[in-house]
């Protein structure tokens, strides 16, 4: 079959840059669904890193200063990045031996989605958790699908996959009974 010199201008002028563009059009619309799909898992990901390695500086905190309580039923994790201070409250946490403060813990206070974590105050203990207005992977949403207070049932949170937990990971935990 032979190509008429109309036929081949409107492939050349017409079908083949549409094409083209319709192709990097989907190869664009794949790479930001997937861009936006792993900035969620992401964010989970990076909350359960946080979680672990923050419950393990509040067990030492716990384990030398001794943590007696925290001010408030919620408290903002702000204080870490603390080299010393007076008395002995740092922050909302109130300790036993302050004089044993080994700060800072970390050279700036952890966020996620520029949002502090959180240490609730529940009948079973304290718990880290992220703070409100974090969205998870899930597209649920700290402080307004899941809601964080003294009678919060954290271990069910935990376990439910759907809820505070990451790849069998929590994204919060108990720091202190």
């Amino acid at each position: 079959m032979k190509l008429t010199a109309s036929t081949r201008r409107i492939i050349s002028v017409y079908l083949l840059p549409t094409i083209t563009g319709l192709f990097l059009i989907l190869l664009l619309s794949i790479a930001l669904h997937r861009y936006s799909r792993d900035a969620k898992l992401l964010t989970n990901q990076l909350l359960a890193d946080n979680i672990e390695q923050l419950t393990t500086i509040f067990k030492r905190i716990d384990e030398k200063c001794k943590i007696i309580d925290f001010e408030h039923e919620k408290n903002f994790v702000d204080f870490l990045n603390v080299k010393g201070f007076t008395g002995s409250e740092v922050g909302a946490m109130n300790l036993a031996a302050a004089e044993a403060w080994e700060g800072p813990y970390l050279p700036t206070n952890p966020t996620v989605q520029d949002k502090n974590f959180v240490i609730v105050e529940t009948a079973a203990g304290y718990y880290l958790a992220p703070g409100d207005g974090i969205t998870l992977a899930n597209g649920k949403i700290i402080g307004k699908d899941i809601i964080l207070n003294k009678d919060t049932n954290f271990e069910k949170l935990i376990q439910d996959p759907t809820a505070l937990q990451y790849n069998g990971r929590p994204l919060a935990a108990l720091i202190k009974k």
